[in-house]
């Protein structure tokens, strides 16, 4: 329990710095942004809500219901940078290259997650698959070390995704499974967008239990 508190003050107080920066200006559109739009569960009024330029947005989407999650800070890493997404009341969500590495308020939450041998995207696209380790903890629970080897390879884009207004066959997609899958995870998705030689993730779903499952994507959506 100790441990975890730690965890999580690690992950609260750059949000709480995030408030008071943001908050200096009262009524700012910043302001407005992030902490009357983003709770709206509506569907419609989240994707015609008209985003701030300065903010960059994740449309994240949990038992089909859409919210929107605001890029508060990015860590650097030689594994490539985290970007650390907030919502207005608190659940953070790390992401790094696309994939979830960290977790905070959610339902089930995924904590320290390191990736060995993972290949990159630009990998990904000349060998289409490969195998990596995957090593986490999860609450509730005190699950802590647990590891999983994981396949990847690229798949035809899905029929039955939740991306919002992108056609699927504008990008790659890759599919991801635990190999042992102890742990009944169902597979994972991750839509890929090549640019001059440059590849992101502009959308992934993954599954932190056999049942909570949530998808996330770059918003608004790329045209």
């Amino acid at each position: 329990m100790e441990v975890n508190l730690i965890q999580r003050q690690i992950f609260f107080w750059p949000w709480i710095f995030f408030i008071l920066l943001i908050s200096g200006c009262e009524h700012t559109p910043v302001t407005r942004t992030v902490f009357e739009a983003l709770s709206d569960s509506n569907k419609d009024l989240v994707d015609k809500f008209k985003t701030n330029p300065n903010l960059r947005y994740l449309r994240v989407t949990v038992k089909n219901r859409p919210v929107l999650m605001v890029l508060g800070y990015t860590e650097q890493h030689l594994d490539g940078k985290i970007e650390i997404w907030y919502s207005n009341t608190g659940q953070v969500i790390r992401l790094q290259n696309g994939r979830i590495v960290g977790t905070v308020g959610l339902e089930i939450d995924w904590l320290n997650v390191n990736h060995s041998s993972l290949p990159s995207w630009n990998q990904l696209d000349k060998d289409s698959k490969a195998i990596y380790q995957r090593k986490r903890d999860q609450m509730p629970g005190y699950r802590f070390g647990i590891i999983e080897n994981v396949s990847i390879y690229r798949t035809p884009p899905p029929t039955n995704s939740k991306i919002a207004k992108v056609s699927p066959n504008k990008l790659r997609w890759y599919e991801e499974v635990a190999l042992s899958n102890i742990n009944k995870l169902p597979s994972a998705r991750f839509a890929v967008l090549e640019n001059d030689g440059l590849f992101n993730v502009v959308y992934g779903e993954q599954c932190l239990t056999e049942v909570f499952c949530l998808a996330w994507q770059t918003w608004p959506a790329l045209q």
